[in-house]
């Protein structure tokens, strides 16, 4: 479940060029059918400069299946339309959980990670200094600005994120997990369902074998 959240939680923009622009959109969390949740996503960009905020909460009659609260933010600039994060925070709280990951970067590279609890394996990766990398929010919107991939950090996992040619999937390859030594891939693909606004009024989500639906309200 905390993969699916750091891996989708993103603001999608359909433009080719960034323009000043604040924007505050609420969406519902649904799978097999069932709210199980709502999300409101927050951008705020300029030619220099973007913020992305996200803050999402379990909701409904079967929260207590799915309990759950988190909060992420990504800062960074902005070069020639280009994005290049600079920090990126997450906050992840389950009924028996709490998770805390903080990334910084510069020129383009990862430069330290923090995380609460700290990890006590070793990290099967140099993540340090890792050239070209994003944080999950920054990636997701230089793909579809560009619809060129995007190497992805997230502070527990690495992973290649592309756009599909075929349909309007991206889909995750490369994937890596930083601090155990397995092939584990939760996330398969997002397909994501446009209209004219900058936010998409739908996506569907491939988790764990499962669907999650993410709709405006």
């Amino acid at each position: 479940m905390k993969l699916f959240f750091s891996c989708f939680l993103v603001v999608f923009i359909s433009t080719q060029t960034l323009l000043a622009k604040e924007i505050w959109q609420e969406y519902s969390i649904q799978t097999k059918g069932i709210t199980i949740g709502s999300l409101t996503w927050g951008l705020k960009i300029t030619e220099n400069e973007y913020e992305i905020s996200v803050d999402l909460k379990d909701k409904g009659f079967f929260s207590g299946f799915y309990s759950f609260s988190g909060n992420y933010k990504a800062l960074g600039i902005v070069k020639k339309n280009k994005l290049f994060p600079t920090r990126y925070i997450q906050n992840w709280e389950t009924s028996n959980k709490k998770k805390y990951v903080e990334l910084n970067f510069k020129d383009n590279t990862v430069e330290s990670m923090f995380l609460k609890p700290k990890e006590i394996e070793f990290a099967r990766i140099q993540y340090k200094n890792l050239e070209g990398y994003k944080d999950p929010l920054s990636s997701f919107i230089s793909i579809l600005l560009t619809k060129a991939q995007s190497y992805t950090i997230d502070g527990r996992r690495a992973y290649l994120m592309f756009p599909s040619k075929e349909d309007n999937k991206i889909l995750v390859k490369e994937y890596i997990n930083i601090w155990a030594d397995h092939k584990r891939n939760d996330l398969e693909y997002l397909e994501i369902y446009q209209e004219e606004e900058i936010l998409p009024k739908k996506i569907i989500i491939k988790f764990k074998g499962s669907l999650f639906y993410l709709k405006k309200i």
